[in-house]
């Protein structure tokens, strides 16, 4: 393939994806490299990556609709940092989104609202070693390499790699950069109601929609009396127990789809996180 049959192919909305392209474009790369082009072969890895990002999109929502979760969130998080490591070496116009760069990255936000995870594991480490992905010099302070994290020099990611780390802690925390570590409990089964109710609306991996969160009364705690107990168990009355605070409100997603050739239809839900 030349160049740009390659820049063709990415550019359309493929919903299968050739792997024949992929290997032409690392052995671009490779080429490219092997006549000393940096130019080439970081452009190369950019059109790689792109690849990876289209065709991981594409089989997540393929996970979605055979309702592997947990496989569709990891690759979800997985193209997020993809999409973060390409920004810092390809400039992604949001106003011409010529390889649909845009769209997947908000969509993949939109997508994650309807997850029911909402806490992580996090990790507190001291870094006591490390070296750098290009040059494989060892790393300190004062000691840096000239190397920087996340550009690309000959077609090769710079990169950090630990060699020595000392674990200090593990946290729970609500809105990490890599989503990941999700919690899971045992005994509980996680609600997918809301993603259920998405995917059959979803035709096509391109399909947009937008979700927007209002936060409504629980089911408990409607249409009652604030004289009367509070639906907690607490034994307080309900203008003294939750009346009025945000403990006796859950999200309320209103999701609205915007298919080709038809009008705007929205649908809401609210699903409890555990079934």
């Amino acid at each position: 393939m030349k160049t740009y049959e390659i820049e063709n192919y990415l550019t359309a909305k493929n919903e299968r994806f050739d792997t024949k392209v992929l290997d032409c474009v690392e052995e671009y790369r490779i080429k490219a490299v092997s006549e000393r082009n940096e130019e080439q072969a970081n452009y190369f890895w950019c059109l790689k990556h792109i690849f990876i990002i289209q065709s991981g999109f594409v089989s997540a929502i393929n996970a979605l609709k055979d309702r592997n979760y947990e496989e569709a969130w990891l690759t979800f998080d997985k193209i997020d940092i993809d999409i973060s490591a390409l920004e810092e070496n390809y400039w992604i116009e949001e106003d011409d989104d010529k390889y649909n760069l845009v769209f997947i990255s908000r969509m993949i936000k939109e997508y994650q609202k309807l997850f029911p995870y909402h806490h992580f594991l996090s990790r507190e480490s001291i870094i006591q070693a490390e070296e750098c992905s290009i040059c494989g010099k060892p790393i300190s302070f004062r000691h840096p390499c000239g190397h920087k994290v996340g550009k690309l020099y000959m077609g090769e990611l710079c990169l950090r790699k630990v060699t020595k780390m000392e674990l200090k802690a593990v946290c729970i925390v609500t809105d990490p950069f890599d989503k990941y570590a999700f919690i899971k409990i045992d005994g509980k089964e996680y609600n997918y109601g809301m993603l259920e109710r998405l995917m059959s609306e979803i035709k096509s991996p391109y399909d947009e929609f937008y979700v927007e969160t209002v936060k409504v009364k629980k089911p408990e705690f409607q249409n009652i009396s604030k004289k009367t107990q509070c639906p907690c168990g607490s034994g307080k009355k309900y203008k003294r127990c939750h009346m009025g605070k945000t403990s006796e409100l859950m999200n309320h997603h209103v999701v609205h789809m915007q298919k080709s050739n038809t009008p705007v239809n929205c649908f809401v839900g609210n699903f409890e996180t555990w079934k």
